[in-house]
């Protein structure tokens, strides 16, 4: 046996999955398809003006501790400061009926939202930095899952070719339900129920592509704008500050509202192209000019998404998995992707969730063949 438990997915769900489990006085070693950790937490980074570096989030970048008990304590357990959103000054709301973009009264609805210092890697670092590292192994994409007497083996193929084997008592599957489905064989097979449950989950914001321009100076500001728009012109639906909790350079980001198909067909350069003019039409002239600008389009990545989540989500979808699904072969397997769980199913809050819940299986039950240490 290889270590107590292998656990599939380095994001957030993973991360924390490792981090608990090694407080448990655990063993166990985290496999991770791309060549960074993260998941779908991921930030692009720049020079800052105070000599350090400005990170700027391409995933998820809001947290809510008032909100969010587990996020809150992890956060303070790791020490790690948040901010709130920039919302002061007014928003902006455009239509195509209107002459001209119009200012919004009143509070913005991102007025009790938070980010996280340096970015949402700051937790992922923060968490890496506190397990062993051998155990966290990057380039990995496991193929295959199959069950033993003994416990479970776990087949993977390195990035740089070859094919590669660990047995575990027991395996933290913290993959988007589908991307787990479709990538990963199982044996014997995963039964009907749970493949037909796991291809009808959709993965929260695979779908969905941001744009992210940062600048020397926050422009929007100096006409009391708060960086904030909402539009049903496009091709940003919403769009907010980006900017660090402190110095520049600063930044807008916003979400698209054009389908995963309709990005593809137009292109990178096209949708940059009308990007930039509609936040020139939004916050004047210098937005057509950002010192950097980044894409990333999830539904392109294919650690991420499946075919199935092309189309970006309207609502959030009713997550969470039936108990008699969360788990396989008498708990060998967990199931602990965001996804997974009702509450918070989706956020970050939710990877966490799911990640003390596959934890909390794992030394309740014991583990065959190591004695716990505490």
């Amino acid at each position: 046996m290889d270590c107590d438990c292998v656990i599939i997915g380095a994001g957030l769900s993973g991360l924390y999955s490792a981090f608990r489990l090694a407080k448990a006085g655990m063993s166990c070693r985290v496999l991770e398809a791309r060549g960074r950790l993260g998941g779908r937490i991921a930030c692009a980074v720049v020079p800052a003006s105070d000599g350090g570096a400005a990170r700027f989030d391409l995933g998820p970048a809001w947290v809510w501790p008032d909100l969010q008990p587990m996020m809150a304590g992890l956060l303070d357990e790791l020490q790690i400061p948040v901010f709130l959103q920039a919302t002061r000054g007014a928003a902006l709301y455009e239509d195509a009926l209107l002459p001209a973009p119009e200012r919004v009264p009143g509070d913005s609805p991102h007025a009790q939202s938070f980010r996280i210092a340096g970015g949402a890697l700051s937790l992922v670092e923060a968490l890496t930095a506190r397990l062993e590292p051998q155990g966290v192994l990057t380039d990995r994409r496991v193929t295959g899952v199959a069950a033993h007497a003994d416990g479970v083996r776990i087949d993977f193929e390195p990035a740089d070719g070859g094919v590669g084997q660990l047995r575990a008592a027991r395996v933290i599957a913290a993959l988007p339900l589908r991307l787990l489905a479709d990538s990963v064989a199982f044996e014997p097979p995963l039964p009907p129920a749970y493949m037909t449950a796991f291809r009808n989950t959709p993965t929260w914001m695979a779908g969905h592509a941001k744009f992210v321009a940062c600048y020397k100076t926050p422009f929007w500001e100096q006409r009391g704008l708060s960086g904030e728009a909402f539009s049903r012109v496009g091709p940003l639906m919403e769009i907010h500050d980006a900017s660090p909790a402190r110095g520049g350079p600063y930044g807008l980001f916003g979400f698209y509202g054009v389908p995963a198909a309709e990005r593809h067909r137009l292109g990178r350069e096209a949708l940059v192209r009308h990007s930039l003019e509609q936040l020139a039409r939004l916050f004047g002239p210098e937005a057509a000019n950002p010192i950097h600008y980044w894409i990333k389009d999830w539904s392109e990545d294919p650690l991420t998404a499946t075919a199935a989540d092309s189309e970006p989500l309207m609502q959030h979808p009713d997550y969470g998995l039936p108990a008699e699904l969360t788990s396989l072969w008498d708990g060998r397997v967990v199931f602990a992707g965001s996804e997974t769980v009702a509450l918070n199913g989706g956020y970050l809050e939710g990877a966490l969730e799911a990640g003390e819940g596959a934890v909390a299986r794992m030394v309740d039950t014991g583990n065959p063949g190591r004695e716990r240490r505490d």
